[in-house]
């Protein structure tokens, strides 16, 4: 089934992200909805509790200004474009503004956020309140972000369920795309306990190439190897599970998710 329905998240300093999703929607003839945030911040209930009710008022105000500007200005650049997009304001009376967004999510088959920029806006909060909380697959697009284009795929690929639903959500990209290649990471060479011959073969029922590689780990991290072996060989898009942790009932980002966001340099697309 072919991407039909994409949402976009834009905020602060996310051009690279929404040039992204028009040039998706427009190769997928997906329909495009956007929302932002504003500049929300992020705000513990204690501390909501103790603000004067005017002044959230007036901070809610604001945010709303700011976001409505923000949808106006891009809906003008993507009719520009030739892409006819849908605008959604949501609810940032809330104090939990990533939840509403993992919310609205859940209606539309990929969601397009952007990689944490260390020098401008934070989103590791909403991509993953978004990942974990959505039950549909986020892509994240780095901050500096070259020409679109989704011609060489990886595929990361640990046996895990994160990383077969990722596949599962990724098929109509993974359809697109000229070479796909299926990566496992290993401790040693010869090291071959994850077996990939089993997604060759699914992904070849469905009309896709896939071709095998196994890297060896060393004294890397999983996510270096992964990126190293992405850049050289060119990939346009990487294909992973988003895994995390469970503390205190809440789930934070596994160390390999969260190499993989802060390092990144191509578009990765992620579903738990």
């Amino acid at each position: 089934m072919p991407l039909k329905d994409l949402l976009l998240v834009i905020g602060k300093d996310t051009e690279p992200g929404e040039h992204y999703a028009l040039e998706l929607a427009r190769l997928s003839g997906a329909a495009l909805t956007v929302t932002s945030l504003g500049a929300a911040p992020s705000l513990p209930a204690f501390i909501r509790s103790e603000l004067p009710s005017n002044l959230l008022e007036h901070m809610r105000e604001d945010l709303e200004t700011t976001a409505s500007a923000a949808l106006d200005a891009f809906a003008k650049r993507a009719t520009e474009m030739g892409v006819t997009v849908e605008t959604v304001m949501l609810d940032l009376s809330t104090a939990d503004a990533c939840g509403e967004v993992s919310r609205l999510a859940r209606y539309f088959d990929v969601t397009v956020l952007q990689q944490p920029d260390p020098a401008g806006a934070e989103t590791a909060d909403l991509i993953e309140a978004v990942l974990f909380g959505s039950g549909r697959p986020v892509l994240i697009v780095p901050f500096r972000q070259g020409p679109f284009q989704v011609t060489t795929v990886l595929i990361a690929w640990d046996e895990g369920r994160p990383a077969a639903r990722a596949v599962a959500d990724a098929l109509p990209l993974l359809a697109l795309a000229e070479q796909v290649e299926v990566v496992t990471v290993g401790e040693v060479r010869g090291d071959r306990n994850r077996d990939s011959s089993h997604l060759v073969r699914h992904l070849a029922r469905h009309g896709i190439e896939a071709h095998m590689a196994h890297l060896v780990r060393d004294q890397g991290s999983v996510a270096g190897t992964l990126l190293a072996h992405a850049a050289n060989g060119e990939a346009d898009l990487i294909v992973m599970g988003g895994y995390g942790h469970s503390r205190l009932r809440e789930i934070v980002l596994g160390g390999t998710t969260r190499r993989i966001l802060q390092t990144m340099t191509v578009p990765v697309l992620m579903a738990h």
